[in-house]
């Protein structure tokens, strides 16, 4: 009796602990537990408990709303400095009530517990200001488990070049991260001032993302930036952060973060360099050459720190007078480099940590390279033998069987794969056409994930998987950005259209075409596919039901959950 009225009262004290401003923490004391909803003002759904206490703490927390209950266990990774704590709280639902408890234990010995309830706002109304998504087929037995993070995007109707100041400013100075869970239900949504582009986990739990700023932010689950970096040169002034780190000597900072297994990030450059008697016309190969300031992209490794520790530089490896379509489209012009070309336009980097290498994508290329890291060599190209010069025609890959066969074209994001393939979306654009062939019909466009297996010693490549050949009824012509992805758990793959084309006949794809109707000039919203055995296992639209904007979604990934792992 005696011994559990002491255990009574060294708890009540425990409980009852504040800690003053600059003073120190009694061992085993903490202070009153604070519940603090939406902490950064980024993250609806989240929460926060904040309090003080001595390190090596282990927490235990239990989130409830009706029927679901979730229980995460922390330390460490929550405390913010030497005394003090800041339990994220994740996964809540919209518009619901919550229950939510912490216990605070130093060993086995229970310090500390405390039970809040919390209701949650809704999703927001505006059409405007959060993507309406649109189950189309779930089956969530089927799923990869886990939790599906988006990168979204608006955009006013209207080509980049003829937006107005207005319309400008709706569509760079908002961007999304969005996650659902395996019922499709949003448990997680971040709100940008910025439109935002690629995302990635990092392993710290942690996204990096990228944004139309020439910068990349690092932020935690509740929204707190932890770290930024940009381009030295890049148009626009210095970013308000005071800790952002400055990438020194490049201009702009793009597309897709990856970080690789030592902690360090790759990452694109592209540089504008000056190049006489260029080609002029994507579209007449007899019109007269002329100057041009062409952009050549570099991929960079860079730490944690902002050193740049590595870079291979397409203009030193590769003929900046091999053009694709898109060549002289608006895409840089309205990103600070007036009539600038746009040569490369790469847009995806992943690192094989199995032979040390990078695996780059240039969508104006229409090709993917495998570089060796410590030599810079080129180890092998993935796409079309057209107009390679004569030193690269070596590297460049044969199509091998069994099955059927179809080079990617204008694609975004290789990744390598459990497997040891590459997986990556082919947007397909202009129907794979490359200056000067004649381009198909817009409106017959289609485009998919698809899977390679490239046999590096026999330098050949086999397509294992597609996700589509244009005649199913999820089929969708996607000319730009997009995903795809194979899940480690169920071999599940995970497609992402950032927007679906109308089928407009008389639509062009040259967005310079002031005689037509373009890609730009139509309302259209993405479609988020996976497909298990063959089938598809989930179907999400998102569009606008009053065709008023285009939902664009960038690209994303699935992961385990939202706190780390």
């Amino acid at each position: 009796m005696q011994s559990r009225l002491i255990g009574f009262i060294c708890r009540a004290v425990a409980l009852s602990a504040i800690v003053l401003s600059g003073h120190s923490l009694a061992v085993d004391t903490v202070s009153e537990l604070k519940f603090v909803p939406n902490p950064s003002g980024r993250v609806p759904l989240a929460a926060a408990i904040e309090f003080s206490g001595p390190p090596g703490l282990r927490l235990k927390l239990t989130i409830s709303s009706g029927d679901e209950h979730y229980t995460f266990s922390g330390g460490p990774e929550w405390m913010l400095d030497a005394e003090h704590y800041r339990v994220p709280v994740l996964g809540m639902r919209p518009a619901r009530e919550h229950a939510i408890q912490l216990d605070v234990f130093r060993g086995d010995q229970l310090l500390a517990e405390r039970s809040f309830s919390h209701k949650t706002p809704s999703l927001p109304d505006n059409p405007l200001a959060f993507p309406p998504f649109q189950v189309k087929v779930l089956e969530a037995d089927r799923l990869e488990p886990g939790v599906t993070f988006l990168s979204v995007r608006r955009r006013a109707l209207g080509r980049s070049q003829w937006l107005t100041p207005a319309q400008h400013r709706f569509s760079t100075q908002w961007g999304m991260l969005v996650a659902f869970d395996q019922h499709a239900e949003v448990v997680w949504w971040y709100e940008s001032d910025s439109r935002t582009a690629g995302i990635e986990r990092l392993h710290n739990g942690n996204i990096l993302m990228h944004r139309t700023d020439f910068s990349a932010v690092e932020i935690d689950m509740l929204g707190f930036v932890k770290n930024q970096y940009y381009a030295e040169q890049r148009p626009s002034p210095k970013p308000e952060n005071p800790d952002a780190v400055p990438i020194h000597g490049i201009q702009t900072l793009h597309h897709q973060p990856h970080q690789m297994p030592n902690g360090d990030f790759l990452s694109f450059s592209a540089n504008a360099y000056p190049i006489e008697n260029y080609i002029s016309s994507e579209n007449d190969p007899l019109a007269p050459r002329k100057d041009a300031m062409v952009m050549a992209d570099t991929v960079m490794q860079f730490t944690p720190e902002g050193e740049v520790v590595w870079r291979w530089n397409t203009m030193d490896y590769l003929d900046p007078f091999r053009i694709g379509y898109d060549t002289f489209w608006a895409y840089w012009w309205v990103r600070g480099f007036d009539q600038h070309v746009d040569w490369t336009h790469a847009n995806g980097v992943s690192y094989d940590a199995s032979d040390d290498s990078v695996l780059i994508s240039l969508r104006n290329q229409s090709a993917v390279l495998k570089i060796d890291r410590s030599t810079g060599d080129i180890k092998w190209i993935l796409g079309r033998h057209d107009n390679w010069p004569p030193s690269l025609e070596s590297k460049l890959l044969t199509p091998a069987g069994p099955g059927p066969f179809m080079w990617q074209a204008y694609q975004h994001n290789p990744r390598v794969t459990s497997k040891g393939t590459v997986i990556l979306f082919d947007n397909r654009a202009h129907g794979g056409a490359m200056p000067f062939e004649e381009r198909p019909p817009a409106y017959k466009g289609f485009s998919r994930g698809v899977e390679y297996l490239v046999d590096e010693s026999a330098m050949t490549v086999r397509q294992v998987w597609a996700s589509s050949d244009g005649s199913e009824d999820y089929a969708c012509f996607t000319n730009a950005m997009s995903d795809a992805s194979r899940l480690p758990k169920t071999d599940n793959r995970l497609v992402i259209h950032a927007f679906c084309l109308p089928r407009d006949e008389g639509m062009t794809e040259d967005e310079m075409d002031e005689t037509r109707r373009a890609p730009g000039d139509f309302p259209y919203g993405g479609r988020i596919l996976e497909f298990s055995d063959g089938e598809v296992v989930l179907w999400i639209d998102v569009v606008d039901p009053n065709d008023l904007i285009q939902w664009e979604v960038y690209g994303g990934f699935r992961n385990s959950g939202l706190y780390a792992q």
